[in-house]
């Protein structure tokens, strides 16, 4: 009966709503609200030093202690509930005399001789001002001691500052849920420390700066780059603009601050602020932008020598001063990839993945090795704008009208603002008359696009990362490496899982997410579909399938039903390698939910077999009615910052925006009308894809590419190399001399991120704007002020001013994006479809219907096909490819970054610690990667994330290219790459014992038998 009233009691509790008056004002707040969100409410500034939004509360910083009526002591304002007639007095005066005693305990111990006179630099002595604290140390106790990171090229501390409030603690255990440091010792020797043995490397660090942004005091505090080059960088800015982040489709907002024209700092919106990040960044985001002020960018316009003009025309001749025979028509004083890729490499410096360091390596600045090689400049010479994008012209023009408009090809850009990609495309479809327009989506998430719209006629995922992070009860990841790849959005899966969702990952390797997993499938790479059908197989044998779902929303279920009974648990281990009764558990984890959200990236989609194996895991989640209610979402994690964005516009071949066919008369005659152009100028034949266009045989001799880097970036990059050095002409607009901007006959400076107004579409479909920030170096352009200028002199009608301008055109011919306009994009953007100017956005899909004809998506029967090329006794390895989390994709940008490169400035190939043992391999050794495509020499990496005889190379690194080794293999369907599997033979570049190796370093770690 007792434990009967008690929960009544607790029920009514609940239910009541307590009115409470704070500093003379009354509120109602709900049950369970502490003082100080009640006084928040208010906008009653309740000073804390400890407590932080959204981190655990510890109430021991004491400073927000707050008189209530009735009660005879001081109340911690951030732990203590309201209750029904409270009456609070803030800034009582015994609370302000504890506040008084407790800064000056705080001061004690911290270097008063530093504050400014009259001033603060930080918000502990903000309060000391506030409270008019007198700033003489009474103590004879010596400044806080602790980590210092000295050295370190991103984050240092001061520990002096140090008031131990454990906001960091806190933040980088329960935010990022890495737990890097700690409190160590007692009483007055208690101090913050790295944990481990006090090394950031073997604690699991990631420099996301985490606790750079809760620190109070600055004890914990970044290294500005700029800081090397000018005084006073730390004081205040002159400016703060708000933008998105140019790496992944996570699309995190951040502050960029501004001094003059110099960008000084980033930091982060404020964490209760709706951002796609909650505020937070990870060390890409954060310390990752420098590239912007690097002395490699572009400034001017450049003509490759040859070119002359004569008689008001532009002619190649190789009599033109300052051209070389030697180099030949498109060449210059490089060496190939190819050959690059055999050159000695250096060694790194440390592995992450191993409990002890290696030896340290002089290194110099990052900026003096990645930085463009001063010879790279000699084929060009500087060049006016008008002279540029008149060569541009006429070329583009000739090729036009005299070997027809499919001899010219443009890649858009997945870095590029929607309005520069819709400008992109629009100049090439309107002002050549050619749908050969495609970006990086062919590379990355074609595949599921080409699935996703087979099944749903959608593109997009139908959900959001903030309903994955909070409402998902299971969190099903496939092929995504999401902490390296997407660390902010990683972040939130984990605190996902600490909050009780149960996680599911299916990789070949053994990365963080998958360590930490309840289930691990690790498959055989290549090995999915069977995984798949092995998993819907056991579902539908325990009758796990949504039947009211399937009847109601789909059709075909039968055909897959059928094609999937071969595939039982039993019969899909034998393919995959993963134990049966994982299968079955991971299955019914997955089916019984009940909100399961299934999220996958490339590992999935980068197979010749990729749009199989999305269609594979969309009749998964079909089957199970995963889809269409809050907390189940469906997410691609795309890749870059705009790759959704760049597709949405209208950047790929087959579709204009909101994937509209080119095929469709009646489409074609809108955006006719709209562009000011015949129909019959606009072509009804889908155009070439990216791989497509570089294959022998292609009809493209003329390119436009506008921030892509393909050379790098295409599979089999001999033949791209080799492919484009014989182009009639190419054109190529970016920041740097890229390894394609190379062989290019006119390359245009554009402008970075910051430098531009423009909107980005992240991976759950929101728009977002982001404001320009500084000016470009030198003559460099907006990148949309140079697409105007060519599309005028093309022809074209474009009665645009600005961004803004564009954003009104395609919302005009983009039905999901009809309600968009730059003006309604503050704060957090809108998630489309937004259907008009009244519309708020649409944070899930799919509730009610499907966009198809009928409304019910389409279950297709995939059966499984091996990967095109695998492992044999002349190449026993399987090679992966992909990302580190200190990099992005061909290095261009974070390549250029001090502290990125600093933290990887050595290509390195993760390989089983087994198979390093049995060929003599030691971490950082030498070893020589061969596939039948290509070989490169590389550091080897020994690591327990890949299994035996499988090795992992990242794509960044043009001296180590991953991509020579790849195999061009296409999927039938998106003709995207298969990158993920190729096979390779691994061999020690010279041959030695690890033993004596370690012997003769001194420093170095044996290998012992124990290691894998």
């Amino acid at each position: 009966m007792l434990c009967i009233i008690r929960k009544h009691l607790a029920f009514s509790h609940r239910r009541t709503m307590p009115t409470l008056t704070i500093d003379g004002r009354t509120t109602t707040a709900s049950a369970g609200t502490t003082i100080l969100e009640a006084a928040r409410a208010l906008n009653i500034d309740v000073p804390t030093l400890c407590w932080y939004p959204k981190l655990p509360i510890v109430g021991n910083c004491r400073i927000c202690l707050v008189s209530v009526s009735d009660n005879p002591k001081l109340v911690p304002a951030c732990a203590f509930h309201v209750a029904d007639g409270m009456v609070v007095a803030t800034e009582s005066a015994a609370a302000v005399k504890n506040r008084q005693s407790v800064l000056g305990m705080l001061l004690e111990r911290y270097p008063t001789e530093e504050i400014p006179e009259n001033g603060s630099r930080n918000e502990f002595e903000q309060l000391v001002r506030r409270y008019s604290v007198p700033t003489t140390r009474r103590s004879s106790l010596p400044p806080r001691t602790g980590d210092e990171r000295e050295g370190d090229p991103m984050i240092q501390h001061d520990m002096s500052t140090c008031i131990l409030c454990t906001r960091c603690v806190r933040a980088c255990s329960d935010i990022q849920v890495v737990g890097v440091l700690d409190v160590a010792h007692r009483g007055e020797h208690a101090e913050i420390v790295v944990g481990a043995d006090g090394n950031p490397e073997h604690a699991g660090c990631t420099w996301c700066g985490e606790c750079v942004r809760v620190c109070p005091t600055g004890a914990i505090h970044d290294i500005v780059p700029l800081a090397k080059m000018a005084a006073n960088v730390m004081d205040k800015p002159s400016s703060k603009v708000r933008s998105v982040c140019p790496y992944c489709g996570v699309g995190c907002q951040i502050d960029l601050e501004i001094r003059g024209n110099d960008l000084v700092r980033v930091t982060s919106p404020w964490i209760e602020e709706t951002t796609p990040n909650d505020g937070s960044t990870c060390v890409k985001g954060r310390f990752g932008l420098d590239f912007v002020q690097h002395r490699d960018r572009l400034a001017k316009p450049l003509i490759r020598r040859g070119w002359a003009k004569r008689d008001n025309r532009w002619v190649w001749d190789p009599q033109e001063s300052g051209y070389s025979a030697e180099w030949g028509r498109r060449g210059g004083p490089w060496k190939q990839i190819e050959r690059e890729g055999n050159t000695k490499k250096r060694r790194p410096m440390f592995n992450p993945l191993r409990p002890l360091q290696m030896l340290d390596a002089p290194l110099g600045d990052p900026r003096d090795r990645v930085a463009t090689p001063n010879d790279w400049y000699a084929p060009f010479r500087e060049a006016t704008w008008d002279e540029a994008l008149e060569l541009i012209t006429q070329q583009l023009t000739h090729l036009r009208d005299n070997q027809g408009p499919d001899s010219l090809a443009c890649f858009s850009s997945a870095k590029c603002s929607n309005e520069e990609n819709y400008l992109l495309q629009r100049l090439f479809r309107a002002g050549v008359g050619t749908n050969n327009i495609d970006h990086c989506t062919r590379l990355c998430h074609s595949s599921s696009v080409s699935a996703m719209q087979r099944s749903m006629n959608t593109s997009a995922a139908s959900g959001s990362m903030r309903e994955v992070e909070h409402e998902s009860d299971v969190i099903f990841i496939l092929g995504a490496n999401t902490t390296e790849s997407h660390p902010v959005f990683g972040a939130a899966i984990k605190r996902a899982q600490r909050r009780g969702a149960k996680l599911i990952v299916a990789d070949p390797r053994r990365i963080e997410l998958a360590a930490l997993a309840n289930i691990h499938l690790q498959l055989v790479p290549g090995t999915d579909v069977a995984l798949l059908n092995g998993l819907l197989n056991h579902i539908l044998a325990e009758g796990l399938e949504d039947n009211a779902f399937i009847a109601s929303r789909t059709h075909g279920f039968q055909d897959v039903a059928a094609a999937v009974k071969p595939y039982t648990p039993d019969m899909a281990e034998g393919i995959t390698g993963v134990p049966a009764a994982l299968i079955r558990k991971a299955a019914e984890l997955y089916a019984r939910g009940p909100h399961s959200s299934t999220l996958w990236a490339m590992g999935l989609t980068q197979h010749r077999t990729g749009t199989d194996i999305v269609a594979s895991l969309l009749n998964l989640v079909l089957a199970c009615g995963k889809i269409g209610r809050w907390g189940s979402a469906m997410m691609p994690i795309r890749g870059q910052n705009n790759v959704q964005g760049a597709s949405d516009c209208g950047a790929i071949p087959m579709v204009y925006t909101d994937y509209q066919p080119v095929t469709d008369p009646g489409i074609r005659h809108m955006f006719a009308e709209v562009w000011g152009v015949p129909d019959d100028r606009l072509s009804l034949e889908p155009g070439l894809k990216v791989t497509q266009i570089v294959k022998e045989g292609s009809p493209v001799r003329g390119m436009y590419i506008m921030g892509e880097n393909p050379i790098i970036s295409d599979p089999d990059v001999s033949h791209a190399e080799d492919w484009f050095r014989e182009l009639e002409f190419l054109a190529v607009q970016d920041l740097f001399l890229t390894e394609t901007a190379r062989y290019a006959d006119v390359v245009l400076p554009g402008a970075s991120f910051a430098e531009k107004v423009g909107t980005y579409v992240n991976t759950e479909r929101r728009i977002q704007l982001a404001l320009k920030a500084i000016e470009p170096p030198g003559e460099a352009r907006a990148d949309i002020d140079i697409l105007l200028d060519l599309t005028r002199r093309m022809g074209v009608h474009a009665p645009f001013t600005d961004a803004a301008g564009v954003m009104l055109e395609i919302a005009s011919v983009t039905p999901s994006w009809r309600g968009v306009t730059h003006e309604r994009l503050g704060g957090a953007g809108l998630q489309y479809p937004v259907h008009d100017e009244t519309h708020g956005g649409t944070p899930f899909l799919f509730d009610g219907r499907f966009p198809t004809s009928d409304g019910k998506a389409t279950l297709v029967p995939v059966d499984y096909l091996p990967a095109a090329e695998l492992p044999d006794k002349d190449y026993p390895f399987f090679m992966n490819t992909g990302r580190q989390l200190y990099h992005w994709h061909t290095g261009t940008m974070t390549r250029r970054s001090t502290g990125l490169d600093s933290r990887e400035p050595t290509p390195t190939v993760e390989i089983s610690m087994t198979d390093a043992r049995e060929m003599g391999i030691a971490d950082g050794d030498p070893v020589r990667i061969t596939s039948r495509r290509g070989s490169i020499e590389i550091a080897a990496r020994l690591s327990p994330r890949v299994a035996r005889r499988q090795i992992f190379v990242p794509m960044h690194y043009r001296e180590a290219c991953a991509n020579l080794l790849t195999n061009p293999a296409l999927d039938p369907y998106a003709h995207i790459p298969e990158f993920k599997v190729c096979a390779v033979r691994v061999a020690p570049v010279r041959a030695h014992d690890a033993y004596e190796e370690r012997e003769e370093l001194g420093g170095r770690v044996a290998l012992s038998a124990g290691d894998d």
